[in-house]
């Protein structure tokens, strides 16, 4: 299988939409950034994910990934899919990995169904702007994330966040990239495989050379692995 052949399926980061994998999706002809699926009232990250490793089976051996809280699902998508790899973009391994102020956060996840999401995405329309983008384009980038996430799917995901403890267990290897400046969260609470000098939490947008090279370099040590071309 050559490397350009194997799928690879990314999940976008809290509850956002295709946009922050717009250069990869440049880069790789086989990419897929499946949609959020609205959850069920009593869905976990397990069964959620098992519904999403259902409907992509049909991609076959592939490699699986993503961003943020996208690469927590991805890892969940793992125990169901069995693929070829897992590849963290700015996200973490385990919950241990998460930052202090999400932990401290758990008592309030109750209140999360509260959130006045549609006015909080009204109010991140500037910082999205490509002006703000210009000289601020980490903020920017997470901006334009949340103002285009569907405001169910951010409740659950959120929630998600606040309430996760298992650590998903599979036979495949783990790639991890990872901005120095990430301060959503942090690279000292986690152990990538690679560094991103000056990269922030959305290095999908921000720093794309880096990590599509990182990515190519994984595809391609997959079919070393398997005896194939590269």
């Amino acid at each position: 299988m050559h490397s350009d052949s194997i799928p690879l399926i990314l999940f976008s980061g809290l509850a956002a939409d295709c946009e922050v994998f717009a250069p990869q999706s440049l880069a790789f002809e086989n990419l897929v950034v499946p949609s959020w699926p609205v959850p069920k009232s009593d869905d976990t990250l397990d069964s959620y994910s098992e519904r999403l490793a259902s409907e992509l089976r049909s991609y076959g051996p592939a490699v699986i990934g993503g961003a943020s809280f996208g690469g927590i699902v991805a890892l969940h998508v793992a125990k169901y899919l069995d693929p070829l790899a897992v590849i963290l973009i700015g996200s973490i391994r385990s919950s241990d990995e998460l930052p202090r102020y999400a932990k401290w956060a758990r008592p309030l996840r109750p209140l999360v169904s509260l959130l006045p999401v549609r006015l909080m995405q009204i109010a991140c329309v500037p910082i999205g702007s490509k002006l703000i983008g210009g000289w601020f384009p980490d903020p920017s980038g997470l901006a334009r994330q949340f103002r285009h996430s569907d405001p169910r799917v951010f409740k659950w995901s959120l929630s998600r966040i606040l309430d996760w403890e298992s650590t998903p267990q599979f036979g495949c290897p783990i790639f991890h990239i990872h901005g120095d400046r990430d301060m959503v969260l942090p690279i000292r609470h986690t152990t990538p495989t690679q560094i991103v000098a000056g990269g922030g939490h959305v290095i999908s947008l921000t720093h794309a050379r880096e990590v599509n090279a990182f990515i190519r370099f994984v595809l391609k040590q997959l079919n070393k692995e398997q005896g194939n071309d590269s």
